[in-house]
């Protein structure tokens, strides 16, 4: 008899909530969760000595289906969840990954899974940086997002999963050590029927997907000449972008995938086919929600599912509002994404001058220095996941050969 396929979930969150459940409802499957954050673990676990765990599934703003069952363990000791385990899931943001790699790392046995849910740009460095050697003997999956749009309804007890993706790209990089079973078949399993992963490629064409310019380019589009006087109301975001906004970032597109073709010349057998323009992006994932897909422009102001979000704002006296700089837009999306382009770029040889005019405005609103004198080296490099934290100088350690 096959042994149980053994899972790993870092995080506590939504997204943690949610695949604890749907994974724990699958056939020969044990789920580990590994909470790190203040006391969730403790009370993750008293509420299932009382509780079932129960996941209500929606369609069409309706349940269809509602999953009762339980995680194995629930714990904030990685001695615990992790040795042993086939797959290895970091399923939390970015900036908490390393919090988790750093405590699990005495734990990884050769021929793990370890999976980003999603892992954003740089993931496959930072586990290289971080587990060392080990890192070679495991298997590194990335994905591009989270599967579902998720919400904990009642902490340890409950979450609505209120939908949930068709399909997932991704890619897979096995190490020296096979993993025990097959890891688009093992992580197909955990997922359920939907979403429909499309693994292929290499993991350097998923981070390179990421279109990390997409929000600090809009906000640099509305606040760059900004007078710094408070706002009676919060301006639209996606909806309020400039047709030369839009015409900026499709430059920048342009050049990731410049940086992508480099890539294909210098490594002929890398295969980059996730790295594709941002219009096509949007014309590939909003296909039923754009109105006019005549330009990029048009394909974000007319898109239905951004209808009336704002610019991330904070109130200040008189009622009135100014821009919040310190939203996931900007703390997120630099260091653990257009960063991470552009150390590629630096690395491949791509000149990158739209990406640098983004990166300069954005790294003097945020008080940070990323870029200086055209080089990934400033001193806050040490808080991103670029190559040059890690010392990866070359594009074979970028594909870790």
């Amino acid at each position: 008899m096959a042994k149980p396929t053994k899972l790993v979930i870092c995080g506590g969150g939504n997204g943690a909530h949610a695949w604890a459940g749907i994974a724990s409802s699958q056939p020969d499957t044990d789920v580990c969760v590994l909470s790190l954050f203040q006391d969730e673990a403790e009370r993750w676990s008293n509420s299932l000595k009382e509780h079932d765990f129960t996941v209500s599934l929606y369609r069409n703003e309706k349940v269809y289906n509602q999953l009762k069952t339980k995680p194995k363990l629930v714990t904030k000791q990685p001695e615990k969840a992790v040795p042993g385990c086939d797959v290895i899931a970091l399923v939390l943001p970015a900036f908490a990954h390393e919090q988790y790699l750093e405590a699990i790392r005495p734990y990884i046995e050769p021929g793990t899974i370890i999976v980003g849910l999603p892992g954003q740009s740089g993931l496959e460095f930072q586990i290289c940086g971080i587990v060392g050697d080990m890192a070679s003997k495991c298997t590194l999956m990335n994905v591009e997002s989270l599967p579902w749009a998720t919400r904990i309804t009642e902490f340890g007890k409950s979450c609505d999963v209120l939908g949930t993706k068709e399909s997932l790209l991704g890619a897979v990089r096995v190490g020296s050590v096979p993993p025990k079973k097959d890891p688009y078949t093992v992580i197909q399993n955990l997922l359920g029927e939907k979403p429909v992963l499309k693994i292929k490629g290499d993991l350097l064409g998923v981070t390179l997907m990421c279109d990390a310019y997409l929000h600090p380019c809009i906000l640099n589009d509305r606040w760059a000449n900004w007078d710094g006087k408070p706002l009676d109301e919060q301006p639209l975001f996606y909806q309020g972008l400039s047709e030369q906004g839009a015409q900026w970032m499709s430059t920048m597109s342009d050049e990731v995938l410049a940086i992508t073709k480099s890539i294909g010349e210098q490594s002929p057998k890398t295969d980059m086919n996730h790295v594709g323009h941002i219009f096509d992006w949007y014309k590939r994932c909003y296909a039923n929600e754009i109105e006019d897909k005549s330009t990029l422009y048009k394909a974000i102001t007319t898109n239905k599912a951004y209808k009336g979000l704002t610019h991330p704002m904070v109130q200040v006296d008189g009622g009135k509002w100014v821009p919040n700089f310190k939203h996931r837009y900007m703390v997120e999306d630099m260091p653990y994404g257009l960063i991470v382009t552009r150390g590629i770029a630096e690395v491949v040889g791509v000149k990158t001058p739209n990406i640098d005019k983004l990166i300069l405005w954005a790294q003097k609103i945020m008080n940070k220095e990323y870029l200086v004198d055209g080089k990934i080296q400033g001193k806050d490099v040490k808080e991103t996941r670029a190559p040059q934290r890690y010392g990866f100088t070359t594009l074979k350690e970028l594909l870790g050969q």
